[in-house]
């Protein structure tokens, strides 16, 4: 991974026309997140060594004044590294940042410089004056408070230029009171001797030396280099791969972050690498005329599409992570890292996406599309993406979390690994089951499972029990059937047949059906379904299932509305067929069971009986 994001840095630093002999720009951190609108400058004057306040200016924020702004974030608790700093509660911001700042700066005794001495008695004789102002001037939406002197930014000026380097720099191997560099040693990133190599380099905070136990050998921090040693060039490259990996390739992913990191063969050209991740910069532009992208992700942005249509000369690599205090806080967790997926396999995913969309029953199923302010905007067609595997494994249910299990599955999705589906149907039902009890419909969920089960299937890595139902032969119906409802029927199964494997379940899939046509005739008759109390919040078995056909017939003749004497003579004929004993879990009876119900129009006579609806 790190090879990989040194690599990206160097497309970067080149884009970018920055050099690591120049690093001011790379270390830069910007200072704005998504709602910041404007910076607030603390406006001070020079007028012969005099210093003087002249009060605030809200200036509109710019990415292309980054290097004005000179921001790079401190410790979370204290100082930022310039007197530049995010505003999280004014007065709490303008004491630990700004003045604990200058105060830290100018009381060691190293540190002599005439210009921020004067700042510093400046600001602490107008505090109360400043503050009021800042909170006078400070918006809803996230400030940033800087310094003007003389109507220069701190980016104009040398000294803070200098500050910024040289903290930055020291923090590779200066920290916790220890430093830890040597000289004329190899670097562990570019494999060169260098004069020096550092100990504390952490692109990301998931290396860490701040516990003994993280310290192999001896447990001396002053040590950490011989464990990964990195010369300045390479930590200043991982740090604009960083910063790139930040811009361009970051996304959603349902409750999570994720970065793309791709990783090229030795022996592609520079030239190759650069078009790619050109063609990644276009594909997050919005003003590229985007053709219609299939996703399998809720990011607008995704470019896994993109990468699929690559050559084998790259692997994609996945580093899902949560980043409580932003992606340069202090604090960065690894959820999950997937690592070596081939664009091959990324068309895998989408080939298999865009089989099992093609089925008429997902096509006809519509869901619910919604705006940026989460209403309601209109309906497309059930669509497969990780959302369809998020529906059941949500991040909270029930003072429960299942990210765990989410991820786990998303793993084994781009990997291969088989997914076990007991273990997948458990959860299904589980979700099925609340909607049956709270009175939802549950339609489009029983087809997202079906869909997910299709995907899954069409992957080859949809692992049953060992123990599977013994395979029996097809059910010949009989000749005295009706030809319509028995071909919708057989061609139905002959679609799904690797579902639709046995008799049992093909008896149980119609018995669903036929029990969603006795509900319509009840809803239509007594504006109420009271059969639904005879199917035990779907938590059904083999003994339920079995009573269940006469009380449906015997409910059917009582109203007078018995049109589906050939479906019930199929459905016996699949019972009579099926044996005595069903080795089958209570889980997959009941999932047959609601997909039969919620797929009962596929099987619908036009009419019946003397021109009369069948339902």
């Amino acid at each position: 991974m790190i090879e990989a994001i040194r690599n990206i840095g160097e497309y970067s630093l080149k884009k970018e026309g920055k050099s690591v002999d120049e690093p001011l720009e790379i270390l830069l951190d910007n200072p704005a997140n998504r709602n910041t609108k404007g910076i607030l400058f603390i406006i001070i004057d020079d007028e012969e060594g005099e210093f003087n306040y002249r009060g605030v200016e809200l200036e509109e924020y710019s990415k292309d004044k980054l290097i004005k702004y000179l921001y790079k974030k401190g410790t979370p608790n204290g100082t930022d590294i310039t007197p530049t700093a995010m505003i999280t509660e004014t007065e709490k911001t303008f004491n630990i940042k700004i003045i604990n700042w200058f105060k830290n700066y100018n009381s060691n005794k190293n540190n002599k410089n005439e210009m921020l001495q004067n700042i510093y008695f400046c600001i602490k004789e107008n505090k109360e004056k400043i503050l009021q102002d800042l909170k006078e001037k400070s918006a809803i939406e996230n400030n940033v408070i800087s310094f003007k002197v003389n109507n220069k930014y701190l980016g104009d000026f040398e000294i803070f230029r200098n500050i910024l380097v040289n903290s930055a720099t020291e923090s590779y191997y200066r920290k916790f009171g220890k430093i830890s560099k040597s000289e004329n040693k190899l670097c562990s990133v570019c494999k060169k001797k260098n004069e020096e190599v550092y100990g504390f380099v952490s692109t990301f905070n998931f290396y860490t030396v701040d516990k003994k136990g993280f310290i192999p050998g001896g447990f001396r921090q002053e040590n950490a280099w011989k464990n990964y040693p990195v010369c300045l060039n390479c930590a200043l490259t991982l740090e604009e791969g960083k910063k790139y990996l930040q811009d361009n390739l970051n996304f959603n992913f349902y409750g999570f972050r994720y970065l793309l990191i791709p990783k090229f063969i030795k022996s592609i050209q520079k030239e190759v690498q650069k078009e790619i991740f050109r063609t990644i910069e276009l594909q997050k532009n919005p003003r590229f005329g985007k053709k219609e992208i299939n996703h399998l992700t809720n990011d607008e942005n995704e470019v896994l599409g993109l990468m699929s249509e690559q050559k084998n000369f790259l692997n994609n690599n996945f580093l899902f992570y949560s980043a409580p205090k932003g992606f340069n806080g202090a604090v960065f967790n690894i959820l999950l890292y997937i690592e070596d997926i081939l664009p091959s396999r990324l068309k895998q995913l989408f080939l298999a996406k865009e089989k099992v969309e093609q089925e008429e029953i997902f096509k006809n199923c519509m869901v619910a599309t919604f705006n940026d302010k989460g209403r309601k905007d209109g309906e497309m067609p059930l669509e497969f993406n990780f959302g369809v595997l998020r529906t059941f494994f949500p991040k909270i249910s029930n003072k429960r979390t299942f990210d765990k299990y989410f991820l786990d599955i998303v793993n084994k999705i781009f990997t291969g690994k088989p997914v076990d589906y007991d273990f997948l149907l458990d959860f299904i039902m589980q979700k099925i089951r609340d909607d049956f009890i709270n009175g939802y419909p549950t339609k489009n969920d029983t087809l997202k499972a079906f869909m997910l089960l299709n995907y899954l299937n069409e992957l080859k890595i949809l692992k049953y029990k060992k123990e599977e139902i013994t395979k029996m032969e097809k059910l010949i119906l009989p000749h005295e059937i009706g030809g319509e409802i028995k071909t919708k029927i057989e061609s139905f199964f002959d679609n799904f047949s690797d579902f639709f494997d046995n008799n049992i379940k093909k008896a149980i899939f119609l018995e669903g059906v036929l029990t969603q046509y006795l509900l319509n005739i009840q809803y239509q008759e007594r504006k109420s379904t009271p059969f639904r109390v005879k199917l035990k919040g779907l938590k059904l078995d083999e003994k339920q299932i079995r009573k269940l056909l006469p009380e449906i017939q015997n409910k059917l003749e009582e109203y007078g509305k018995n049109y589906y004497r050939d479906l019930e003579l199929i459905i016996s004929n699949y019972f009579v067929s099926s044996g005595n004993t069903w080795n089958i879990p209570n889980d997959e009876i009941s999932f047959y069971f609601v997909l039969g119900m919620n797929l009962s129009e596929l099987f619908k006579k036009e009419k019946n009986n003397g021109g009369k609806d069948s339902e």
